[in-house]
């Protein structure tokens, strides 16, 4: 177990600044204060820094309300930090370690043996995406690892990814040896909180996760249920809880929260096997469905392959006669042909004179009709101008009528408005002198408004100044009656005050004979402390010397095995990325999934086919980095020609391809002798493409055969300087084409991007083989080294290792001794503070004593005083309130006369503003009359204006009126002369037209007939094409072929051949979806089925490995929870008659058919009472009741130490002594922190803390120690 030595605190709720806690030894530490100053958080930093993540448990809404909040003086805190230092004792779990590592290693075999279903059933890599994991979970496993490398096949016109996966399986990972600690080791942990929400925990300075710190105290009562931490109210629930809730204490108690994680973890890792199990055997069910598929697909593929053979033959047949049928046709209808295109030219050129003639008749006929249309244009236009000056009169006229018709309407308006004018006047007299009279009437009723004013202002004045003397006796009255009733208070504070400083001094007469003994013990105990350090000191500076010289010796040799591991791990790192990167291009090359499909199918059916491919084009190149792009660009999908040896396996691969429709391949015949791979050739003077090749001379030969505009090309940095030349193809780096100054290609295709370059990838391949290679020298080479350098650094730190625990035993002996000694000096400096405070105490209370008996006497004496005032006081308010009440009636009345005037003022003035509001209105409407006749004239004089400029006009008009009739009869006349014209010249044109008809129709037969044979020649020649690419298309020969080398059976009928060849591939096309390659795949289907049978078993044992662990953690955890309940329940009946002094209590456990879920039952009886629900039990009996429980389970299971936090305040005396005698018997094994208020607990304690609030909403810490 762990003893608790000491507490640090900063920022924790109200311990703002840094506060230490020192716990020395076993025994009781009591923790007091009064309400609110921060007790209970003594409390709840230990929880927390134990890993408690419920906030409400620790009294706040969320985490970071334990941060400090800052009060009136201070500024919040960022972070909330407490340190809990330990130290390891002698006393041992029951835990057997061997037990745990027998479950563990069963948890290991199953996870190392368990079956990955993703090597059963990969994701097709076309559509697998990439990721990467790694997790550990909070049972202490990892769960699977992995990683993938991807890659973007290189393939022409296409872009594929490839993937390769690198994973590894998930392990199960027992207890660290980090958290084994030597007896009289020292631990500290440590937990962070800032307010951004990060969060630390740290083992003895060190980093760590909070799974670590719950591994360090599980099974001691302070992780999980932590039995060992009662909080406030917690002793209560202890009691109110679940049944099942119960069991948590019971289990932590036992032992078992361990178990409980691997049990856990077994059945996770069963119920995913079982899962595996599952889809394993739908996968086998579905991959059994697959193989008898593929047997009926094998069955219709032969069928399929036998019948296709004759339909080939009978295709040959049919092909070679409409050949030479089609071929006879076009012969003849080329004589044909030519007669109909003589007689088509010489009615061609009769056509041509006719249509001269008609022409000139057209235009003789079209230049009169120009000429009529003119002639009607003007007569239009003048008609027009006539009409329009004829509508112009009568509309002026009309205007004249109305504006002789509005003016006279104006006038009569006029004379209206004089005559409202003149009224409007008369009344403006009338009410000026209405206005003067209603002014002297309101003056008059003003002032004696005024007059009244004042005299109710005088009486106003004088009751103020009744009112204020009254006001100044009552302040007086209300003085005197607080100062008597304050100064008998007084004197009774006073009088208690006195009675507690007594009792403090007999209170400090006890603790000075105390602290004066403690104090002498202290010194005798200093000197022998400080003998046995000088001697230890010696020794271990002894110790040190030789250290010093091993270490030294040590550090360069660690220094030189780090620098061989660093240099190792580096070559490993750089030659594992490189093995990957080339095993998935090597994988690429193999599956060909860099090449177009209808090349990997080729590769993939070559031994059917029956010839041997030598590769393809590229694998035999070398090109030049520098020209990758323009080689491509030249190239295309030229780089992947198939290599074949003879024409002969040409041929084959030609009719392989026809056959199987697999799209455009092309094939280079060049023997195998030829082919080789040169170095790059690179001239700085020559910059042609076939000297970047890198190819053979034999193979460069061929190529210039087949591609000698490509090869001939010129690669160029740009095309600026190459514009000039005409003739020559060239090419720049990034793979733009120009071609005679005059083509331009540029860009890049749909496909194109990255990794899609196949130059790049073969480069790539052969660039990594080697570099492998040499890697894997190199670390040979490193690891022997290494293994030399750290076989040194073992000896050496043997050595080292065997001084330094030597060096700790001395060390660990001296820093006892040096706590021991700080420890004791410390007791002898606040033994002697202790002494000195109550020395300054006394006399402080004496000076108290004779203060407080002199406040006593002065208190009464003024307290006789304020009652003799307050009397006198007393007659003179009833004096002043009686002439009060005379001059209040007398102003009430004053206020009614007041008001009468006011209201006969107002209705005066009301009167007067009348008047004058008439008075203005009648103003206002005379000034609007005077402008509407102002504007009336002004309209009047506008109007004979425009009359008189209207009678001008239309007078003007009726003379051009009058003139018009002449000239309309010269127009007519004009008009049908030029219609006669039109009439001769369009019967002439008729006749040309009519005559022109009747050649273009001789004509257009002529042509029809010419038109009809062409048409004829066309079908014939597209039927023959169309014949040809159907016969290299279904058969991969050429139609001139079998026209010339095919002779047809005698009696071959063309009808019925087409006929059965149309019914042979009715029967092909009714086979459907053919499978070509099912025989092989049916050969790989049966192959995995059986793998994966098998590992379907694998997983059948695995399952029952799991059952076999998990029954084994079961059954070790009954047996460890049945021991425990027993012994735990025996103590409590125990307990239960100790604290209640009789009675009886005891625990059962409910109906379950498994030990480990059944829930616990507690039955409490106390002495004298019947056997009832153990919630009626008063709050006294429950509380003693939950602490028998604790103590129970303490009994069996001591804690390093245990925090009861107010657990006594439900308590009478008479159980709070058997409470405190009870925890004081254990003590000697556990240590007790209690905060409470109760003077029996404190006295009980040997070392008293007291928590205080000097300052507002800040937590201090002061400390005494007793004997």
């Amino acid at each position: 177990m762990f003893k608790l030595q000491r507490l640090e605190i900063t920022g924790f709720k109200s311990f703002a600044d840094y506060t230490e806690i020192v716990f020395t030894g076993n025994g009781i530490t009591a923790v007091v204060g009064p309400n609110g100053c921060g007790k209970s958080n003594v409390s709840d930093c230990i929880s927390w820094v134990l890993g408690e993540q419920r906030a409400k448990s620790l009294r706040g809404g969320e985490m970071k309300d334990v941060v400090f909040q800052g009060s009136r003086n201070r500024k919040p805190s960022g972070m909330a930090e407490v340190v809990l230092h330990l130290v390891r004792d002698d006393d041992e779990f029951d835990i057997q370690e061997e037990e745990l590592e027998d479950i563990d290693e069963a948890l290991g075999a199953f996870d190392e043996n368990a079956v990955d279903l993703e090597d059963i059933e990969p994701a097709d890599p076309e559509f697998r995406t990439s990721r990467s994991a790694f997790r550990i979970d909070e049972n202490g496993f990892n769960t699977e690892e992995f990683g993938v490398e991807t890659l973007q096949a290189a393939q022409v016109g296409s872009i594929q990814t490839v993937e390769r996966t690198i994973k590894t399986k998930r392990h199960w990972r027992p207890r660290s040896v980090a958290l084994e600690f030597a007896p009289g080791e020292a631990v500290s942990v440590t937990r962070r909180l800032y307010l951004s929400g990060e969060s630390e925990y740290q083992l003895n300075g060190k980093n760590c996760r909070l799974r670590d710190i719950q591994d360090l105290f599980a099974g001691t009562g302070l992780s999980g249920a932590h039995y060992a931490i009662v909080e406030q109210g917690r002793i209560g629930q202890i009691l109110s809880a679940k049944p099942s809730d119960r069991r948590n204490l019971i289990e932590e108690a036992a032992g078992i929260s361990k178990f409980r994680t691997r049990q856990r973890a077994a059945e996770a890792r069963l119920d995913s096997a079982k899962t595996n199990l599952g889809r394993i055997s739908d996968i086998v069910s579905e991959i059994d469905k697959q193989a008898n598929s593929l047997r009926r697909q094998a069955g219709k593929t032969r069928r399929f392959i036998a019948l296709q053979e004759e339909f080939r033959n009978l295709s040959r047949e049919l092909f070679a006669a409409e050949g030479r049928y089609y071929s006879n046709l076009i012969d003849d209808l080329s004589v044909r042909l030519e007669d109909a295109v003589a007689i088509e030219q010489d009615f061609a050129a009769m056509v041509a004179d006719k249509e001269e003639l008609f022409r000139k008749a057209t235009e003789t006929s079209r230049s009169a009709e120009e000429n009529l249309t003119d002639v009607r244009r003007r007569h239009s236009e003048n008609a027009l101008e006539r009409d329009r000056a004829d509508r112009e009169h009568r509309y002026q006229s009309e205007q004249i009528v109305n504006f002789n018709n509005r003016s006279e309407a104006l006038r009569k308006d006029l004379e209206s408005v004089t005559q409202r004018i003149k009224l409007a006047r008369s009344e403006i007299n009338r009410l000026k002198k209405e206005e003067e009279k209603e002014s002297a009437d309101a003056r008059a009723a003003e002032a004696s408004l005024r007059e009244a004013e004042n005299q109710y202002a005088g009486k106003m004045d004088e009751l103020k100044q009744i009112e204020a003397e009254l006001d100044v006796h009552r302040s007086a009255l209300l003085q005197h009656t607080t100062a008597a009733e304050r100064f008998t208070e007084i004197q009774l504070q006073l009088g208690h005050n006195l009675k507690r400083l007594d009792e403090r001094a007999d209170g400090l007469a006890r603790e000075g004979v105390r602290a004066g003994e403690a104090f002498a013990e202290h010194n005798l105990e200093a000197r022998l402390v400080t003998a046995d350090l000088k001697a230890e000191h010696e020794k271990l500076s002894g110790l040190y010397a030789e250290k010093k010289v091993i270490l030294s010796v040590t550090g360069e040799a660690r220094k030189a095995v780090l620098q061989s591991d660093e240099a190792l791990k580096l070559l490993q790192q750089e030659f594992s990325a490189k093995k990957h990167r080339l095993e998935t291009l090597r994988e690429l090359e193999e599956k060909r999934a860099v090449y177009t499909p209808q090349v990997q199918k080729l590769f993939a059916e070559q031994k059917k086919i029956g010839v041997r491919l030598n590769g393809l084009l590229a694998d035999f190149l070398n090109v030049d980095e520098r020209a990758e792009r323009a080689v491509e660009s030249l190239l295309g999908l030229y780089l992947q020609t198939v290599l074949v040896e003879t024409l002969s396996d040409a041929k084959k691969v030609d009719y392989w391809v026809g056959s199987n429709d697999a799209g455009r391949v092309a094939s280079l015949i060049i023997p195998s002798s030829k082919l080789g791979t040169a170095n790059p050739r690179v001239s700085k003077d020559n910059s042609r493409i076939e000297q970047m090749l890198g190819a053979s001379d034999e193979l460069l030969d061929v190529l210039r055969l087949v591609f000698p505009r490509e090869l001939s090309a010129e690669l160029v940095e740009n095309f600026t300087a190459a514009d000039k030349n005409n003739g020559r193809v060239i090419v720049n780096i990034e793979g733009d084409l120009s071609v005679g100054g005059k083509l331009f290609v540029r860009g890049k295709s749909a496909g194109e991007g990255k990794n899609s370059s196949l130059l790049a990838f073969k480069r790539e391949l052969a660039g990594l083989e080697k570099t492998t290679q040499k890697l894997g020298n190199n670390i040979e080479i490193s690891e022997r080294k290494f293994n030399a350098d750290r076989k040194i650094l073992a000896d050496l730190e043997e050595k080292t290792v065997d001084l330094q625990s030597l060096i700790i035993k001395v060390e660990r002996h001296l820093l006892g001794l040096e706590v021991q000694e700080k420890s004791i000096l410390q007791e002898i400096d606040r033994a002697e503070r202790h002494r000195q405070v109550i020395a300054a105490e006394t006399k402080q209370i004496e000076t108290e004593n004779a203060d407080l008996r002199h406040k006593i006497a002065e208190a009464k004496s003024n307290g006789e005083n304020a009652e003799n005032l307050r009397s006198a006081t007393s007659v003179d308010l009833e004096r002043i309130s009686q002439i009060l009440s005379r001059t209040r009636f007398e102003s009430d009345a004053g206020n009614i006369v007041l008001n009468q005037k006011r209201t006969m003022a107002a209705t005066s003035d009301e009167r007067k503003r009348s008047v004058q509001s008439a008075l203005r209105r009648v103003k206002n409407e005379e000034n609007e009359l005077d402008s509407r006749v102002a504007q009336l004239n002004l309209e009047i004089s506008e109007i004979d204006g425009k009359i008189t400029q209207l009678r001008v006009s239309v007078s003007d008009i009726a003379g051009k009126i009058a003139s018009a009739d002449d000239d309309q009869i010269k127009e007519q006349d004009q008009l049908n002369r030029s219609v006669e014209a039109v009439k001769i010249a369009r019967e002439t044109a008729d006749a040309a037209s009519f005559d022109l008809a009747a050649l273009n129709r001789k004509s257009a037969d002529a042509m029809n007939e010419r038109s009809a044979i062409e048409i004829r020649q066309t079908e014939a020649v597209t039927q023959i094409k169309n014949l040809n690419e159907k016969c290299t298309r279904e058969l991969n020969i050429p139609l001139a072929d079998l026209v010339e080398n095919k002779v047809n059976p005698a009696g071959f009928d063309l009808e019925n051949a087409r006929i059965e060849v149309e019914k042979q591939r009715q029967t092909l096309d009714g086979f459907g979806a053919i499978n070509m390659l099912a025989l092989e795949e049916l050969s790989e289907t049966e192959e995995r089925l059986n793998f994966l049978t098998s590992q379907r078993q694998d997983i059948v044992d695995s399952i029952n490995s799991a059952e076999e662990a998990l029954r084994e953690i079961k059954e070790r955890s009954r047996a460890k929870f049945k021991q425990a309940f027993e012994a735990v329940n025996a103590n409590f009946s125990e307990f239960f008659q100790e604290l209640f002094g009789g009675g009886r209590g005891e625990m059962s456990l409910l109906e379950s058919d498994d030990i480990l879920e059944a829930g616990i039952e507690i039955a409490a009886q106390p002495p004298g009472k019947r056997l009832q629900n153990i919630l009626l039990l008063s709050g006294g009996e429950k509380a003693m009741t939950a602490i028998a429980l604790v103590l129970a389970i303490f009994k069996y299971r001591p804690s390093p130490f245990c925090l009861l936090d107010e657990v006594d305040a439900p308590l009478d005396d008479a159980n709070v002594g058997r409470f405190v005698n009870k925890i004081a018997e254990m003590s000697e094994k556990t240590q007790f922190i209690v905060i409470t208020h109760n003077k029996r607990t404190m006295e009980a304690a040997r070392a008293l803390y007291g928590v205080t609030m000097q300052e507002a909403g800040v937590s201090k810490i002061v400390s005494v120690k007793f004997d």
